[in-house]
């Protein structure tokens, strides 16, 4: 069964933008209407703005990673705990924010992707186009504690577990669990991390 689809019955202003190439996923548009058009486009532009900003954005630093970026991030809609790191130029599902959930203390190193919707391709055959493909969309679920690599891709779906790092350049397919580290492309598990012994809780 393909997870997050789901009938809809196009609603009028919909059909009108989608027949002018505007729109073209009625899983995720098919009911809106033409106020909410005008209120969805309102806001889009606006966290579009913050976002680029903290996206792109150099001034400020250290500030940006430690209090702007986060609570850009969840202006945009974003499920953030506390004291989430946000590095520069790492990139949200804009159009999913909604879907991605961060527990406390996380850090997202610079480059970091995460997405939270991907085409279905369960029925893709010769001769049909992928862009008339229907989307499946996930949640992404980050523990606390984790730390995400340089350059680390989260695909739709993932839950990492608590305290879990990614290494850098590793695209995340599959669920992580708790306490390990995962390298590679696609992401596996490595190691284990184990319990601290009583000289390293001690500091000794």
């Amino acid at each position: 069964m393909n997870k997050g689809i789901k009938n809809i019955n196009p609603t009028l202003t919909y059909r009108v933008l989608h027949k002018m190439k505007l729109l073209n996923d009625v899983q995720k548009h098919g009911d809106i209407t033409f106020f909410g058009l005008i209120g969805f486009a309102i806001s889009t532009v606006v966290k579009r703005a913050l976002f680029t900003y903290s996206y792109k954005g150099y001034f400020l630093e250290p500030l940006n990673k430690k209090f702007i970026r986060p609570a850009i991030w969840r202006l945009c809609g974003c499920d953030l705990g506390k004291n989430v790191h946000i590095g520069h130029m790492v990139r949200m599902d804009f159009g999913n924010s909604q879907r991605i959930h961060i527990a406390d203390d996380v850090i997202l190193s610079n480059g970091v992707t995460i997405l939270c919707h991907k085409r279905d391709i369960s029925l893709y055959c010769k001769g049909k186009s992928a862009l008339h493909l229907p989307f499946i969309y996930e949640d992404v679920y980050i523990g606390k504690g984790c730390q995400l690599g340089l350059n680390v891709t989260i695909m739709p779906g993932v839950h990492i577990g608590d305290g879990a790092i990614i290494g850098s350049g590793a695209l995340v397919t599959k669920d992580v669990p708790a306490w390990s580290v995962a390298v590679g492309f696609p992401a596996k598990v490595i190691k284990t991390i184990e319990e601290c012994s009583d000289k390293l809780l001690t500091g000794g």
